[in-house]
């Protein structure tokens, strides 16, 4: 099946409060390390009895590097912030400008996503505001693999913006 490139869109997200499962891994590990951060996620919050709004998503927090193990937090929008809890932490996912796009297909084809977006940021000289962010719209569990849907964020600040500030 051929699909078209993926529309890259600006957006304005809203910051949202969140319980987050932090973790390290690498390009070899991911698949299996993101599937058991994702389980403990679901499985203490569900333990917590929190309110869960909207779905799970990855936060980049370190450069993905090919060489070395990087840090990423899969987290998940809640309705209230707590303080402690022995596994899962409190805090405020930032909003602003993206860029996103949304994937279509199986996890393993994300890379070409990613490389549109970069693609993309080069050739507009767009700058890298923050870490990148995966929000997964369903999950393998309710679809197919090529019916999977992950949108992409990344924090974006305008090149337009930034020879206006100039």
């Amino acid at each position: 099946m051929c699909r078209m490139a993926p529309e890259i869109t600006v957006e304005t997200v809203a910051s949202k409060l969140v319980a987050g499962v932090n973790f390290s891994t690498t390009f070899a590990s991911l698949p299996q390390d993101m599937s058991e951060a994702i389980g403990t996620l679901q499985s203490e919050t569900a333990k917590a009895a929190m309110q869960i709004s909207g779905p799970v998503m990855a936060v980049y927090t370190d450069e993905m590097h090919p060489d070395r193990p990087w840090n990423c937090e899969v987290c998940v929008g809640i309705a209230e912030a707590f303080t402690e809890h022995p596994v899962l932490r409190s805090h405020e996912l930032p909003g602003g400008t993206v860029a996103t796009l949304t994937h279509h297909g199986a996890y393993s084809g994300l890379k070409g996503s990613y490389d549109a977006m970069f693609e993309w940021f080069s050739a507009n000289g767009h700058t890298y505001a923050g870490p990148p962010r995966e929000v997964y719209l369903n999950s393998p569990e309710e679809v197919a693999p090529d019916e999977l849907l992950t949108r992409l964020e990344f924090p974006v600040v305008l090149a337009s913006t930034e020879r206006r500030a100039d």
